[in-house]
């Protein structure tokens, strides 16, 4: 290889090398699920966030369903419920209209303490563990099973 060619394969080393220490970072700091168990949220009533003490921090009542993309969509504006007073946040459950399988559940929140793992929950079931970023944001995103739903998983 002559010399003006390893300056472009040195940058594309250099770019791997960036992109897979990025995914390994974000790997670290993603949401962990603590139970794989199916639950069915199409009727839930209220969403938290916890702080690892256990603490509720942000806590919300989920809307009545209404219809997004083809399917049903729920939705819960997240207010503080503890000490952390600027914390805010949204918690959906969105699934198909019928006999849904499976289900999205997303939680977004920010001005949390950075850093700091908060737990996720619905109707009292864990669904998501998290690490705020160093801006106290946090934002999760699961598909959770429906019961009597078979895993092709």
């Amino acid at each position: 290889m002559k010399t003006n060619q390893w300056i472009p394969a040195g940058g594309l080393l250099a770019t791997v090398v960036a992109a897979g220490y990025m995914v390994v970072q974000l790997s670290a700091q993603s949401a962990t699920q603590p139970t794989a168990q199916p639950v069915d949220f199409t009727n839930a009533i209220k969403a938290q966030v916890k702080d690892a003490q256990g603490q509720l921090i942000l806590e919300g009542p989920f809307m009545e369903p209404v219809e997004e993309d083809g399917g049903l969509e729920r939705r819960a504006t997240l207010a503080p419920a503890g000490g952390d007073t600027d914390a805010s946040g949204e918690a959906e459950v969105e699934y198909a209209t019928g006999t849904p399988t499976e289900q999205e559940v997303e939680f977004s929140v920010e001005n949390l303490m950075p850093g700091a793992t908060f737990t996720f929950a619905i109707d009292g079931t864990d669904v998501a563990s998290a690490q705020a970023d160093r801006r106290g944001r946090i934002e999760v995103e699961r598909n959770v099973r429906m019961p009597g739903a078979t895993g092709t998983r």
